[in-house]
């Protein structure tokens, strides 16, 4: 625990100290800020909520996957793979296209949140529509919405490819860039991830009980049907809140419950801090990476894409291997 804190210090301020503008310049500006100068300071308005929505990002994606692996009973559930992510990007491309977040800045994360919502409660209800949820109908349905979701995006783009401030605007968000975050993007994301972490946190035990199965939890005394929607915001709201915040960071909440769950085992009231740990630490370092290296060129989202996608793939064909050896 003492190492986890050590860790946590160290890239904390090293991502703090992290940027293009001088120390002196920095000491400058707070001195400034201290005696009642309003001016813009480096490390308060850029680096210090550029943290901040790293830290919250990558806690809401790591939990959000962990709640939903234990909700629907299988290793490969995460907000992207399901195409929940998509359904959140969808709506706040809308407003972005419509300039409703000009005036209504709260457009952004309330319609990340309840495109998330309403897409996570779409694929379960088709998958649930063939009875009992099975692994092969939420990826075929999550797949399915995906294809039309980015569909719909991509028809929508191709319409105003001609307005090129739009495009730049939704490329970066949709990369995941850490780039350009300011407090507006703490306000916006801040309260979905407290409100959502603790939901996830809430039902930490419940969780535990729901991965034996929905007649087991009924059998224990649990409200499958309540705890399953409460868990289900908690979900949307994370998710919501890391796309209005930083934008897309595909199988980010894939990897990281799954990597935990084989070293600590699926018991979630140790399965969700240490997801929101490794999580928040997790993202803050792989920005701090790519700055340090000055690798400009790649976004948070590229990276987590790229490994994402091979170790997804690496999951499917696992149990094909050993079933064969087998």
């Amino acid at each position: 625990m003492k190492k986890g804190w050590l860790l946590f210090l160290l890239i904390t301020g090293l991502t703090l100290a992290t940027g293009s503008t001088p120390w002196h310049e920095v000491w400058e500006g707070m001195v400034a800020r201290w005696e009642g100068n309003a001016a813009w300071n480096p490390l308060l308005d850029e680096r210090l909520p550029r943290l901040i929505v790293l830290l919250c990002s990558g806690a809401s994606l790591a939990v959000a996957g962990a709640a939903m692996q234990a909700l629907f009973h299988n290793p490969l559930a995460s907000p992207n793979v399901l195409g929940i992510s998509l359904g959140g990007s969808l709506l706040v491309l809308i407003v972005f296209i419509t300039d409703a977040h000009l005036a209504y800045p709260a457009l952004i994360p309330a319609s990340a949140f309840f495109g998330s919502f309403l897409c996570l409660l779409l694929v379960y209800t088709i998958a649930k529509s063939a009875g009992e949820v099975q692994l092969h109908h939420l990826l075929l349905t999550g797949i399915a919405l995906s294809t039309v979701f980015l569909a719909i995006e991509g028809t929508l783009l191709y319409l105003l490819r001609d307005q090129s401030q739009l495009i730049q605007l939704v490329t970066e968000w949709e990369a995941g860039s850490s780039a350009h975050r300011t407090w507006q993007h703490v306000h916006m994301q801040l309260p979905l991830t407290l409100v959502g972490l603790w939901g996830c946190w809430y039902y930490r035990s419940t969780l535990n009980l729901l991965s034996l199965g929905d007649e087991e939890a009924l059998n224990l005394g649990v409200d499958v049907k309540k705890v399953r929607w409460l868990l289900f915001l908690s979900v949307a709201l994370l998710t919501g809140g890391t796309l209005a915040a930083l934008g897309g960071v595909p199988f980010f909440g894939l990897i990281i419950p799954h990597l935990i769950r084989q070293v600590k085992g699926p018991d979630n009231t140790l399965l969700l801090p240490l997801a929101a740990i490794c999580g928040a630490l997790t993202l803050s370092s792989i920005d701090l990476t790519l700055r340090l290296t000055g690798m400009t060129a790649l976004s948070i989202g590229n990276l987590s894409a790229l490994f994402g996608g091979l170790f997804f793939l690496y999951l499917l064909i696992k149990p094909q291997r050993q079933w064969v050896k087998t």
